[in-house]
């Protein structure tokens, strides 16, 4: 029978003692988080798999949790999905089993006490009224350390699991979506009764407690105009998925038009990026090629075609950007693509998830400190 994990006192104590809230605050500083590995691997590659942690022993989480947070990362980013699209990709340890993006964020909280951690959860799916009572809590036993990333899905798989024929019409998602948010932030912050009476629900009473002391963090990676729209409506980051790094521009002059025209602040624009970093020259780039060829052929169909629907343009060309090298190089890669770009920061997938690849990470960190780009947390209060 295989050995259930205990919790120890201390993660609590620890957390719950020190915690630290985290508030928004725009600088210059990059903000860096971690796509959280919520399968055994994060490429349909059984190599890749044999090479990472059991992703369902929650030890191992939290270990990379505490290295990740020991380098100086902002925050992580817990994905999640209901359905697996793939029985190929299921037997090689691809998206299946996989991480939920809001019970796996409690250990994580507990076992931290600056790093955020945001869970995904989809409004099309999801009722607003679990989502509020989900980020009370964790909101209030990680001392204000949890995010939300507001997903409005697409995948037909996911529909037919939960009894629809289809996802909704694209607009329609994004609808309903900007209706989830109006209801949660009421419950959030109305301590008496609601009563909302709107097109897809229809909420009355008083949520329990507890409530967020102040509004989460919300972020989205939306890649269409009607996603944008409502990011610039709702959301403090805007995660972006590109193909070329003249996408970054058309995305930020699109996102801070729609944000001026409701009057509300430009969300910051981080992108997705892919990191594989080692000591000696040339070894991740060798090692990133083998990863390459191990590919499985009809899993990675599957793969590109979900990427695909997240990426700019809705065309992905190939996995951009991916940075590979020593720490020194790596750090450089990513100089050259905030002067290309102007991003605001970088939530970075890595394919093997050793707490060792977050030291690896830590060692970017300080050369981009060194060059002035990048500050150390505690230097900007933990600020998202």
């Amino acid at each position: 029978m295989k050995s259930v994990t205990s919790v120890p006192p201390e993660w609590v104590d620890a957390s719950l003692r020190h915690g630290v809230r985290k508030t928004f605050a725009p600088d210059r500083s990059l903000r860096l988080g971690l796509f959280w590995p919520y399968s055994r691997t994060p490429i349909p590659s059984a190599l890749v798999a044999s090479r990472n942690p059991d992703v369902m022993e929650p030890a191992n989480h939290v270990r990379l949790a505490r290295a990740a947070e020991q380098a100086g990362l902002d925050f992580v980013l817990l994905p999640d999905g209901y359905a697996s699209g793939s029985d190929d990709a299921s037997e090689i340890g691809f998206q299946d089993p996989s991480t939920h993006g809001v019970i796996w964020a409690l250990p994580l909280l507990l076992a931290t006490q600056r790093m955020g951690v945001l869970s995904t959860i989809h409004t099309t799916f999801v009722h607003p009224v679990q989502i509020a009572r989900f980020g009370g809590h964790l909101d209030h036993l990680s001392g204000g350390r949890w995010g939300w990333n507001v997903v409005a899905g697409n995948r037909p798989v996911e529909a037919r699991l939960f009894g629809f024929d289809d996802v909704p019409d694209h607009d329609m998602r994004y609808d309903m979506a900007d209706e989830v948010v109006q209801v949660v932030d009421k419950l959030w912050t109305n301590p008496r009764a609601i009563d909302h009476d709107g097109r897809y629900f229809h909420v009355h009473g008083r949520m329990r407690g507890p409530r967020p002391q102040s509004r989460p963090l919300l972020v989205s990676a939306a890649s269409s105009a009607r996603g944008r729209s409502f990011a610039a409506a709702h959301c403090d980051y805007l995660f972006a998925s590109i193909t070329k790094p003249a996408d970054m521009s058309e995305i930020m002059a699109d996102i801070a038009g729609k944000a001026t025209a409701l009057g509300k602040p430009t969300p910051p624009v981080l992108l997705f990026a892919t990191a594989h970093i080692r000591e000696e020259p040339g070894a991740a780039a060798h090692e990133w090629d083998e990863m390459q060829a191990s590919l499985h052929p009809s899993a990675q169909k599957v793969w590109a075609a979900q990427l695909s629907k997240a990426t700019h343009g809705g065309k992905l060309t190939r996995d951009y950007p991916v940075l590979l090298g020593t720490p020194e190089e790596v750090a450089a890669q990513i100089l050259t693509l905030q002067d290309q770009t102007g991003l605001s920061g970088l939530v970075l997938r890595m394919p093997l998830w050793a707490p060792g690849e977050a030291v690896m990470l830590g060692r970017v960190l300080q050369v981009l400190e060194r060059a002035g780009r990048w500050r150390p947390p505690h230097e900007r209060h933990y600020a998202w």
